[in-house]
């Protein structure tokens, strides 16, 4: 198996392991102070409602929280876990109401996936910094965009790039490494403009609450506070810079 082929099989195992699933399902009850910020973020945009797409969506509870905050559009939620995840989600979401498409697909295949369907809103939450092939996965991402792209992930505004592997030893049978990389603000927006955005917006992430360091002593977001009362983000040793993007395609 060649090296493209194997990172693509461990990050298979990694996301599709049921470790994983559990964060996608709790924010059904409490919307993480991450999808309150986006929220907030999205508000900023001009937006119009219409077709929206989530990529990589989970159990779908940025879609079940973007649903009742803002109004208007319909939604499409993409996973790969989607055969695990989604007989939640479709059990909440009938609850509440909301009409909701949800498929089983990946990423990188969206254009096959979605038949082509072009969307008005389309994001991208705590994922492109996770993946081994961010770009491949960005530009499926632009293609499917008519209107505006949003995509939450770790980006540094010098110009400098980091790859970075974390492997969680707590975890039991152990799991292939976490992808938590950091990309150049400078270059995502020249990556962008040069896939047809018109027009890029980026706004920090700056969490306003207090999160512990997990007990188990592994990977876990935690908080420090510095002197001016700000929180810097942690996962183990990695600082997490959180910023949203945004990236406007079509006329």
């Amino acid at each position: 198996m060649n090296t493209a082929k194997r990172q693509d099989a461990e990050q298979r195992r990694l996301w599709l392991d049921e470790s994983q699933l559990r964060y996608h399902v709790d924010q059904f009850e409490r919307p993480y102070r991450s999808t309150v910020h986006l929220g907030r973020f999205l508000a900023g945009l001009p937006l119009h409602g219409g077709e929206a797409l989530d990529i990589a969506c989970g159990a779908g509870s940025n879609i079940y929280y973007l649903s009742h905050v803002m109004p208007g559009f319909h939604w499409t939620g993409i996973d790969l876990a989607g055969d695990m995840l989604f007989p939640i989600a479709r059990e909440k979401f009938a609850d509440a109401g909301i009409d909701v498409t949800l498929v089983s697909g990946d990423l990188f295949e969206l254009d096959r996936v979605l038949a082509r369907q072009r969307f008005d809103l389309v994001i991208s939450t705590q994922t492109l910094s996770w993946l081994p092939d961010h770009e491949r996965a960005l530009c499926q991402a632009l293609r499917v965009t008519r209107g505006w792209l949003v995509v939450s992930s770790l980006f540094t505004e010098l110009d400098v790039d980091t790859e970075c592997l974390v492997y969680d030893h707590t975890i039991v049978p152990e799991l292939p490494p976490y992808h938590m990389n950091v990309y150049s603000l400078n270059r995502m927006r020249s990556f962008c403009e040069g896939h047809g955005c018109h027009e890029f917006r980026s706004e920090p992430f700056d969490i306003d609450i207090d999160l512990p360091r997990p007990e188990s002593g592994g990977l876990g977001s935690y908080t420090e506070r510095l002197a001016d009362g700000r929180r810097l983000q942690f996962t183990g040793p990695v600082h997490l810079p959180w910023r949203f993007i945004a990236a406007r395609m079509g006329d």
